[in-house]
């Protein structure tokens, strides 16, 4: 598992999801309820498998250096979401921009809609006791509710904006969380660049969303072998 999130981690700087420390990505086990995650401050290229931080789903340090201060964000993740395994946060630029906005990353065409089943949400802002008291479990509290509140399915929509931060994504498993981590960027790129054209971006036909989401995710998927 330790090599898994060194190599996870790696990947978000080779396709430029990641600058200096400004990421980490997560790994839960959870037949025995351990999380696996990058340490706080360590530049990926200096990160060594016995370095890796495990914890347990109250933060405990078990063992490796200390976790990464987001490190209860994912916990929060992986208690309210039961069939993720995988976390990710980036700083990645187009995402950040929307995040910093306030502003969903809205579903305008097809491309977006192979991942993500409607918009990526910028989730609710924390007041300022939420902020100073236990900032990153709050902010994972956040997303979670946020979801809930609003009968998202974060398997559906498998990434969160957080405002004024950057972006969280997740799946089932590493590759395809690194996946949603980086269309999320990608789709978010796209849609600045619409934006920057003298017209209304309307989101993407209904039905044309159902067809390309649920061809590739739906109970009657007929995309790939």
């Amino acid at each position: 598992m330790n090599r898994q999130v060194v190599n996870l981690n790696l990947k978000l700087y080779d396709h430029d999801l990641v600058v200096l420390t400004w990421g980490n990505a997560s790994i839960i086990d959870r037949k025995i309820n351990k999380v696996y995650i990058k340490p706080s401050g360590v530049n990926v290229y200096d990160l060594k498998t016995e370095n890796v931080s495990v914890v347990d789903l109250d933060g405990n340090l078990l063992s490796g250096k200390k976790p990464s201060v987001d490190v209860q964000t994912h916990l929060e993740l992986y208690k309210g979401f039961d069939n993720i395994t995988t976390v990710i946060h980036t700083h990645s630029l187009y995402c950040t921009v929307f995040a910093q906005l306030q502003e969903d990353i809205p579903c305008l065409g097809t491309t977006h809609a192979d991942y993500f089943y409607g918009s990526i949400p910028v989730v609710d802002n924390l007041d300022s006791d939420l902020i100073i008291n236990d900032y990153e479990k709050n902010t994972g509290i956040g997303i979670v509710k946020y979801f809930n509140e609003n009968n998202i399915n974060p398997m559906d929509i498998p990434a969160a904006l957080v405002p004024r931060h950057g972006v969280f994504a997740w799946g089932a498993n590493p590759t395809t969380a690194f996946e949603n981590a980086f269309v999320a960027e990608h789709v978010a790129k796209m849609a600045y660049m619409q934006r920057q054209y003298d017209c209304i971006a309307e989101p993407i036909d209904q039905t044309l969303l159902d067809k390309h989401f649920l061809r590739k995710h739906g109970s009657t998927k007929y995309y790939g072998q």
